[in-house]
């Protein structure tokens, strides 16, 4: 089984990335969160694909767009770079991302995909994965679209089965999962609401021939997942202590001031204190902190 960690916009940057690598080694592949197509390459997404800032780290650069010229043409930056894979996004339901075609918002136009997927593969320079949700609104749409994504050669499809209008709520429909594994012929990966090692369990029980599974909240509920699935014992929280500050440390030397680390560690720990249920009480004063000394004050309480 491979275990890949899913791009989480704002959070899975590469001071995560690491702090996982350091601390829980159990992740296969890595995936940035989405670099839009149509943008530059800015300072903030060469550092955060600088291989010397992602070292031991398989890497997957994730696009989102929905003009092949403009994929294609930063899909040629990437190669440049040394990545020989590249992966795009049509599962972000963002509202904003949306009204634009992009991310889950290009699967309600089917006919323009099934274009853009087919000018992309005929001349992407390096191979290309998809990560997708199965529609817009309703899970019949899968129909169409599960066709679509079966005619491609993909490195792999990676899917999450909601529809856009889902967003995080409701249960996966795991019914629209099975369609695409009768389907699809190139490796599939599943990706939605893998918590707890049952979770896991149960999705593999489900579907044996699947061998790669992605997960992004429930890593950063519990960074060592993925190591109780393979039996190794329940992080401590000297480890969780230790990959938090590893974290921490990493912000303070990539944000300009304190305020702007403690509000990226509040993102973490929006996920985190279910780690720590008997301290959830302490999550209101986390949220309402400021400054760097009452938000290690509040850590220390938690972790202790």
């Amino acid at each position: 089984m491979r275990f890949y960690f899913a791009p989480l916009e704002g959070i899975s940057g590469f001071v995560v990335r690491n702090a996982f690598a350091h601390h829980f080694p159990y992740m296969d592949r890595y995936f940035t969160p989405f670099i839009p197509a149509a943008k530059r390459m800015n300072k903030k997404i060469l550092r955060d694909l600088d291989l010397q800032n992602n070292q031991g780290i398989t890497l997957v650069p994730q696009l989102i767009g929905n003009q092949a010229g403009e994929f294609l043409d930063m899909a040629g930056k990437l190669a440049d770079m040394g990545f020989s894979c590249v992966n795009l996004n049509l599962g972000c339901p963002s509202g904003t991302v949306v009204s634009k075609k992009r991310g889950a918002g290009l699967l309600a136009y089917p006919g323009e995909l099934d274009q853009f997927l087919g000018e992309i593969m005929e001349k992407c320079p390096i191979a290309v994965s998809v990560k997708t949700r199965i529609g817009m609104e309703t899970e019949e749409e899968w129909d169409i679209l599960c066709g679509i994504f079966a005619k491609y050669p993909f490195e792999e499809v990676i899917i999450h089965p909601r529809v856009r209008a889902d967003f995080y709520q409701n249960k996966p429909r795991l019914a629209a999962f099975a369609k695409a594994v009768e389907k699809i012929s190139v490796p599939l990966c599943y990706n939605g609401d893998i918590e707890t090692v049952e979770d896991y369990r149960k999705i593999t029980e489900l579907f044996p021939t699947v061998d790669r599974i992605m997960i992004g909240r429930g890593l950063l509920a519990n960074p060592g997942l993925v190591g109780e699935i393979l039996g190794k014992p329940k992080a401590s929280k000297t480890q969780i202590g230790a990959w938090h500050d590893e974290i921490l440390e990493g912000c303070l030397v990539l944000f300009p001031g304190e305020r702007d680390v403690v509000f990226h560690m509040k993102e973490i720990w929006f996920y985190l204190i279910r780690f720590f249920p008997e301290k959830e009480r302490l999550l209101k004063q986390m949220k309402k902190c400021q400054s760097l000394t009452e938000y290690r004050l509040i850590v220390q309480q938690i972790i202790s």
